[in-house]
């Protein structure tokens, strides 16, 4: 990492907001308390500076879109893997082959500590620490709204300056955002293969969309609930009532915004941290596509980056323990579905400036009908049972 600073500018005036990735890093450096993480008119997180500021430059050296965070340990051609929890149970919870809740445990068990993202009471997404892992659950399975980190760099440095052994997971800027603070041998980092992080209006606008159509609180939010399986996933929404939602992700309103990159922020439609190498000692994400054989199920399967040596020794002691089981696979049959893992850019939509404009003003609904389009759900099934005939016609040539 570089220590050059440009004294007289911040990092945000340098890269601009357009290229900020909202990682909190500059805010978990100021010795002034002169950065606030706000909300911009989109509702993505931003840095604004106030009175406090004596233009010292600090904040350049913990911003990583300005920073170069690779270290000699880290690997160019990082090792590939697709793997999975050899407990049923943890495979099911987690989004893919439930890979994070064993490292968690690992590290638990040395008595160390686990930062993850987990909802508060109010289904707000924050990096919260755990301590045991009857509380992985909370940090467990996909969320796709962008974490609110807080302080939560300094609080893991503070958990390894006290000699705990520490596992922090998050997006790829996050992790490349604590990276520039040091780099300790008891920390072990996992960035997630990430889509993008969307406006916090749209998903605050989703949820109160739900709630006044089922007429209840909302309770609990799923988003890869695989009770159809892990490639047939669906959004569940439990209420207070006991009522529930359950929508196929090829359905649901809130992933037909998502996951055709209507509502991402500016930065992530060329991020420069979903690439090799990669800003985590292991990487983790579902293995779309051809998963190994060998592990292959409907229960999901993760792909699993080794990109050093540390990220490689844990996972082969999980795997001697019999904790997981792993088959090495190479990086076209990895990323040929899942190009997120080696390549940060996304064309973005002709209506995304338009539907971000009109979210500010106009409800959930208004805004569905407008510009998210749904498939028909007759001709969406016909099209999945076809699909189903002809995967298992090739599987038995």
């Amino acid at each position: 990492m570089s220590d050059t600073v440009t004294k007289d500018e911040t990092a945000i005036e340098i890269i601009g907001e357009d290229r900020c990735a909202g990682c909190f890093g500059c805010y978990n450096s100021c010795p002034n308390d002169a950065i606030e993480m706000k909300y911009d008119e989109h509702s993505f997180y931003l840095p604004f500076i106030n009175e406090n500021c004596n233009r010292c430059g600090i904040c350049q050296q913990h911003c990583p879109v300005i920073q170069d965070t690779e270290n000699d340990d880290k690997s160019k051609e990082p090792v590939f893997y697709g793997g999975r929890s050899k407990d049923r149970e943890i495979r099911m919870m987690s989004s893919s082959g439930g890979i994070f809740p064993e490292l968690a445990k690992y590290i638990l068990d040395q008595s160390g500590v686990v930062f993850g993202a987990g909802w508060d009471e109010n289904f707000n997404l924050e990096h919260v620490k755990i301590n045991d892992f009857y509380e992985i659950e909370k940090i467990t399975g996909s969320k796709y709204v962008q974490s609110r980190i807080g302080k939560g760099y300094k609080k893991v440095l503070k958990e390894l300056e006290e000699g705990k052994n520490v596992l922090f997971v998050g997006a790829p800027c996050q992790v490349a955002a604590l990276n520039t603070f040091d780099d300790y041998e008891e920390l072990l980092t996992i960035d997630l293969v990430c889509h993008g992080v969307p406006s916090q209006l749209l998903f605050d606008k989703y949820l109160e969309y739900k709630e006044k159509e089922y007429e209840s609180d909302i309770d609990k939010i799923f988003f890869r609930d695989k009770t159809n399986g892990w490639e047939d996933f669906q959004m569940r929404i439990g209420f207070e009532d006991g009522s529930v939602y359950e929508k196929n992700h090829k359905l649901d309103p809130y992933f037909k915004a998502y996951l055709p990159n209507l509502c991402l922020r500016d930065s992530c439609y060329d991020c420069k941290f979903n690439c090799i190498p990669r800003p985590g000692d292991i990487t983790l994400g579902d293995f779309w596509g051809e998963p190994p054989k060998e592990i292959s199920t409907n229960e999901g399967v993760s792909v699993i980056l080794a990109n050093n040596r540390k990220g490689e020794q844990v996972l082969k002691e999980l795997k001697n323990e019999n904790q997981i089981e792993m088959k090495r696979t190479d990086y076209n049959t990895a990323t040929v579905n899942n190009p997120r893992i080696d390549g940060g850019k996304f064309q973005i939509p002709n209506s995304r400036n338009d539907f971000l404009e009109e979210l500010k003003t106009k409800d959930f609904e208004s805004i569905k009908d407008k510009y998210i389009e749904i498939p028909n759900p007759l001709e969406f099934r016909l099209k999945k049972f076809v699909m189903s005939v002809l995967k298992s016609l090739k599987s038995n040539l």
